[in-house]
């Protein structure tokens, strides 16, 4: 079977994992697409746009290698933290297909940037729950959401999902509320004094003081292709739901954090579809989420023929969806 196949990790899994990323971002790579815009909040992809803009096949590579490189990094970071099995390779595949799904997700764009900061974060915040003195846990864990927000700066409303995940740990000392803020405006502040340095500080606080201008209720929607595999990805994250919170799952008291932690990143990832960008399937960080409980649920799971069936139509929805650009 399929998910039995990779709820191991030898070289065949990694092979496979490489393959299946490089069928879906074929099409980038034949015809390199332009690099996401940025927006004047997010100053670290500005400064890096014009080097994507002026190289798009180099940006595309490097997109591509990124995405590898996290799909690894959250398989590890799952692993360690008993979400998975510590020889599995689910969670590597089901993020390099969740995160694959569209065209404008095979090509370089802000979030995918600040992604592997965000992932640093989620392992911070795992560990946090069984650690003694977790006040540092608690500043780094702002602090890298607030270096990702310099990439993608809608992620700053992820300090949201510190303090949902401080109240699911029941970490209630007023202390520990006040840090995050802390860890939060520290990089800001340095950002703030190179401004000045540059005698710019104004002229930008006058940009970030119009946050609101980048706040939108109108979401646009993908194509229908593209809304058709959202669908049956929505199908299998219910089925993943039930699964993760059946009774043939047995989990200890910090895995059932973590799960919660979870839930609460994907109720505080639903605000970013609020903010303006290229497009909607460039701002779905409720996807991280997403694929933990999908490799979560696979790693138990008992019959395998309508996962893998659903699983099997997901990629070629987005084999479909990818290829459709080089015939337009």
């Amino acid at each position: 079977m399929f998910i039995r196949f990779l709820r191991s990790s030898f070289v065949s899994q990694y092979v496979l994992i490489v393959f299946t990323a490089l069928i879906l971002w074929l099409p980038a790579f034949i015809s390199p697409p332009e690099p996401a815009t940025a927006d004047l909040l997010s100053p670290g992809y500005s400064f890096l746009l014009p080097f994507f803009a002026h190289f798009p096949f180099l940006s595309v590579l490097l997109a591509f290698l990124l995405l590898l490189f996290q799909a690894f990094l959250l398989n590890s970071i799952l692993a360690n933290y008993q979400m998975i099995g510590r020889v599995s390779s689910i969670a590597s595949f089901v993020f390099v297909v969740v995160m694959s799904l569209s065209p404008e997700q095979t090509r370089m764009y802000p979030l995918l940037l600040a992604l592997p900061l965000l992932l640093l974060a989620v392992a911070v915040m795992f560990r946090m729950y069984e650690s003694v003195d977790n006040e540092l846990d608690i500043f780094n864990t702002a602090f890298l959401i607030s270096l990702a927000s310099m990439l993608f700066f809608p992620v700053v409303v992820m300090i949201i999902w510190v303090y949902f995940s401080l109240f699911i740990m029941r970490i209630t000392k007023p202390r520990s509320w006040i840090i995050p803020i802390i860890g939060l405006f520290t990089p800001y502040l340095f950002l703030a004094t190179y401004y000045f340095m540059q005698n710019q500080l104004i002229a930008k606080s006058l940009v970030y003081s119009a946050v609101t201008k980048v706040i939108s209720f109108q979401i646009a929607l993908p194509p229908i292709v593209s809304l058709v595999t959202l669908g049956v990805l929505l199908l299998i994250v219910f089925k993943s739901f039930s699964l993760s919170y059946s009774n043939i799952v047995d989990n200890n008291i910090s895995i059932r954090k973590r799960k919660a932690i979870m839930n609460a990143m994907i109720f505080t990832g639903m605000f970013l579809l609020f903010f303006k960008s290229d497009n909607v399937m460039q701002r779905l960080l409720i996807l991280l989420p997403i694929t933990v409980f999908m490799a979560f649920s696979y790693t138990f799971i008992k019959k395998y023929f309508w996962a893998q069936l659903f699983l099997f139509l997901l990629i070629g929805l987005a084999m479909v969806s990818n290829y459709l650009v080089l015939i337009k």
